[in-house]
């Protein structure tokens, strides 16, 4: 895998000109996942992205934990207290010079301390503001507008989590953190939505990002068949709870999931099971592309499904799908992906040397810009690594930056 090395001198406190965000400017004040993983993206596709950390307790507590290294690769951190009058100063100087930022917390945290829109555009009119919270901000139910929201609790509010789990069973959450994930890659499209029209007339936007509105959103045809047929699908486990024969199965020697979508394919997959007789009747019909999970055949279909994928090999079954043009993987294992030879081919695992010196392996940066491509320039920022570059490009002197550290309006690891 290909290895990146730190750097040591000052160059490494300033982005390099690469990927399609470069001269994009990000400021962002978040903790944890849901708000920082956006500019995370923002910054590994070539955008400056300043952190903003609190001066107390060491900043993020994410930075806790081993993922952190891999979700601020190449961010800036500065770390700084906003709300002291030499902070709001400083923190109005980056706002001036930003195209973008970003909050979250509890319902409208930072405009209950006067961080309002109307405060930001008297700064700079053409910035993009995105909000993120559980619920909303100021016109967020009372009950709700204050609460905390963390992955979890959004999955379980939205609905989303009643979807998930065996038939049958609990609900089951999603993970890795589907809540704080999408949350975050949606409010990085809004935000990158939004900067293209302020670059064009001049007038910033303001976005309101509630998690449990967007895992509402995201719930597709599970939503929409309750409000419009009332159909509640139980727990689907691992198999499509709309479609069979799309799911995981059991084979000889593993597990496989497949996708048996369209017309030739199904026709060839219900001889390959031994039902070739449903197929063009009136309920299967020969111009049916899928195999509905309600039809009056679902338990044969099912039953008959089982047996056929016990029958060959991971390996065996792949080689037959590919050949009729049926989608499939076996369900590869984390062992299983560094050495892979999709993954190796496209170059998908990198490491490099964090600012502790440590070696730290990583997923590469997608998807893949080919005019501009990005790059990982440096690693994880120490807490308060870039205050002196950013308070010096602010036009700060060594006088005044080293006075700010003596009052505790910025700080470092």
């Amino acid at each position: 895998m290909p290895y990146i090395k730190q750097n040591v001198d000052n160059s490494a406190h300033r982005p390099p000109k690469a990927g399609p965000l470069q001269g994009v400017k990000v400021v962002f004040s978040a903790v944890q996942v849901a708000g920082p993983f956006g500019p995370h993206l923002m910054a590994e596709w070539g955008a400056d992205v300043i952190w903003l950390e609190s001066v107390k307790n060491g900043g993020d507590p994410l930075r806790n934990y081993r993922q952190a290294e891999a979700d601020h690769r190449n961010d800036r951190s500065m770390a700084l207290d906003i709300f002291s009058p030499e902070g709001m100063e400083i923190f109005k100087k980056l706002i001036a010079e930003a195209d973008i930022f970003l909050t979250s917390g509890k319902g409208p945290s930072f405009i209950r301390r006067g961080i309002t829109d109307e405060f930001l555009w008297a700064i700079n009119p053409k910035l993009v503001i995105a909000r993120i919270s559980g619920y909303g901000q100021e016109d967020a139910h009372p009950d709700y507008l204050n609460r905390a929201c963390f992955d979890g609790i959004a999955q379980a509010m939205s609905g989303w989590m009643s979807q998930n789990g065996m038939p049958g069973g609990p609900p089951i959450p999603g993970y890795p953190y589907v809540g704080d994930l999408f949350t975050a890659v949606y409010g990085c499209a809004a935000t990158l939505a939004a900067l293209t029209r302020a670059r064009e007339t001049g007038k910033g936007e303001s976005i309101d990002l509630a998690m449990t509105e967007i895992l509402m959103r995201l719930e597709t045809y599970n939503i929409v068949d309750y409000l419009n047929d009332g159909i509640i699908y139980d727990r689907p486990g691992d198999k499509d709870p709309v479609q069979m024969a799309v799911g995981v199965y059991k084979t000889k020697d593993g597990f496989l999931l497949m996708n048996v979508l369209g017309v030739p394919q199904l026709k060839q997959f219900f001889t390959d099971i031994g039902l070739e007789e449903l197929y063009g009747t009136e309920e299967y019909p020969e111009t049916m592309s899928y195999i509905p999970m309600l039809s009056s055949k679902a338990p044969l279909i099912a039953q008959k499904i089982d047996e056929y994928m016990l029958t060959k090999t991971n390996a065996e079954h792949e080689a037959y799908f590919d050949s009729i043009k049926v989608a499939c993987s076996p369900v590869l294992g984390f062992p299983d992906l560094p050495d892979h030879p999709q993954y190796t081919a496209r170059k998908m695992f990198v490491e490099w040397e964090t600012m502790k010196g440590e070696n730290y392996k990583a997923v590469n940066i997608v998807p893949r810009f080919k005019v501009n491509p990005p790059q990982i320039w440096r690693a994880m920022p120490t807490y308060g690594y870039d205050n002196e570059t950013i308070l010096e490009d602010l036009g700060y002197t060594d006088e005044q930056i080293a006075e700010f550290y003596e009052k505790n309006i910025i700080n470092h690891e």
